[in-house]
């Protein structure tokens, strides 16, 4: 069973929180250990510079009485309390000590001697006869012939032990105590602030291909998961765009394709119907094959677009001249021009060298100079230009047709979309070429641009990156 995301940020937070505690306690009573340990040593270091400065000074002459630390702290001033004094004398025996020790010798250890030889003081724990431990320091009495002897000056640790014995039982028992108040705490905290997430969840669900208008409610502070549920909103706004796009691309498929169909299916009806001559069956042929031709044209398109549209079709990038494409394309258009009696020509052509696909290039000239051709009425004409603004390769194919309305423009390059429906069925068009042309553009890195004034024509400009110079 997997893991909630409130489960995972529990265990998480508690592990986090067990190792920080963890990691704070050792270093806490290493560092507190060390402080009391140096402050024992500040003390007992302290004590036996006193002595050796006023009483152990070589070249001794008195011998030192039995406690003798008692005499010292009343005739001397030389606070000796709670410490425990010894002094031994070069080769190791015990010469004198105080009266805290009792029966009791502090240990001198062969490093501690060794030391001591070499004129170097020592630190280290001892234990005493009630097995409590005490700090000792070894201080090494010289005189020019070497070591004269030694004193031992020790402290009891046992206080200072409990402190940090006390610590330590504290993070031991109240760590975990700590730990799983933090885990409830956290538990709490992370179904609260998650709670938004399960009320996404829930509308998200409810949510399907007949009720794409939903949103989700986005009250609160913009922080993560307001951002998720805008995110989420806008992408219910682009699925609904995307099925509305769907419904309406179908429809119009479908209408489109209907008409020459009902219109083949009615001249086949009264030829079977009515006895014509080879003349008339003929014109029926002629119908049924020019509306054959509207369907293949219209199929063709539709291939093109859901091809575009599923990248299963890749541009081909090459160096490609645009300014040879265009001649070539303006003079295969020359006799559809003249055959509707129009006046075509090239007002500027630039030698432009672009990155792209010739083919495809060549379809988008075309489908613009046909579009221009089919809108303009007897008479009037049709221009096309290239050039360049140093960044883009610009191509304006201008017309003096019915142009578009402001009411219009915003959709001109969407799919299936005509201006006038009647007078494009006559024109022969289907509402595909213009699409086609945005999508050739888009699929370059271009941009297409639309300038129209109902009835004075309209120009269609189309950006196009230029080839980088190697």
């Amino acid at each position: 069973m997997a893991l909630t995301i409130r489960t995972k940020l529990t265990l998480w937070y508690t592990t986090l929180l067990t190792i920080s505690i963890l990691a704070f306690g050792v270093i806490f009573s290493y560092t507190l250990s060390r402080i009391i340990v140096d402050s024992v040593d500040k003390r007992i270091t302290s004590v036996a510079d006193i002595m050796v400065k006023t009483v152990l000074r070589p070249p001794r002459t008195l011998s030192l009485p039995e406690h003798f630390d008692i005499i010292f702290e009343r005739f001397f001033g030389i606070k000796t309390a709670g410490n425990y004094i010894q002094v031994v004398t070069s080769d190791g025996k015990i010469e004198a000590k105080s009266s805290t020790l009792d029966d009791f010798n502090l240990p001198l250890s062969k490093q501690s001697y060794f030391n001591a030889l070499h004129g170097r003081r020592s630190y280290e724990m001892a234990n005493t006869a009630e097995n409590f431990p005490i700090r000792v320091v070894t201080y090494p009495i010289m005189s020019k012939g070497g070591l004269d002897s030694i004193l031992q000056v020790g402290a009891s640790m046992e206080g200072t032990q409990e402190i940090v014995h006390t610590t330590f039982y504290l993070f031991v028992f109240g760590g975990p105590i700590t730990v799983l108040l933090a885990g409830i705490i956290g538990w709490f905290l992370a179904g609260k602030t998650l709670r938004p997430v399960d009320k996404i969840t829930q509308i998200a669900r409810k949510i399907g291909a007949e009720n794409l208008n939903e949103r989700l409610k986005t009250p609160g502070p913009r922080d993560e998961i307001g951002r998720l549920a805008e995110t989420f909103n806008e992408m219910i706004a682009r699925l609904e765009r995307s099925f509305r796009q769907m419904k309406q691309f179908t429809a119009d498929a479908s209408h489109e394709l209907k008409t020459p169909l009902t219109i083949m299916k009615g001249e086949i009806e009264v030829s079977l119907k009515s006895e014509k001559s080879v003349e008339g069956l003929r014109s029926v042929l002629i119908s049924v094959l020019e509306e054959t031709d509207r369907m293949s044209y219209i199929v063709k398109n539709l291939l093109d677009l859901a091809r575009a549209d599923t990248d299963e079709v890749p541009i081909q990038h090459t160096k490609v001249k645009l300014d040879q494409i265009l001649s070539e394309r303006f003079e295969h258009s020359l006799k559809l021009a003249a055959d509707k009696g129009l006046e075509m020509k090239i007002v500027k052509n630039t030698p432009v060298t672009i990155f792209g696909d010739t083919v495809a290039l060549g379809q988008l000239i075309f489908n613009l100079i046909d579009n221009a051709l089919k809108y303009t009425q007897i008479g009037g004409s049709v221009e096309l230009s290239l050039d360049t603004d140093g960044e883009s390769a610009i191509i304006k194919v201008t017309d003096t047709g019915v142009g578009v309305s402001k009411e219009d423009m915003p959709y001109i390059l969407d799919r299936f979309y005509r201006v006038d429906k009647a007078r494009t069925r006559g024109a022969g068009g289907a509402g595909l070429g213009l699409s086609i042309c945005k999508g050739i553009v888009e699929a370059h890195g271009g941009r297409i641009e639309v300038e129209s004034e109902l009835g004075k024509g309209s120009t269609f400009i189309v950006y196009l990156p230029l080839a980088r110079k190697e």
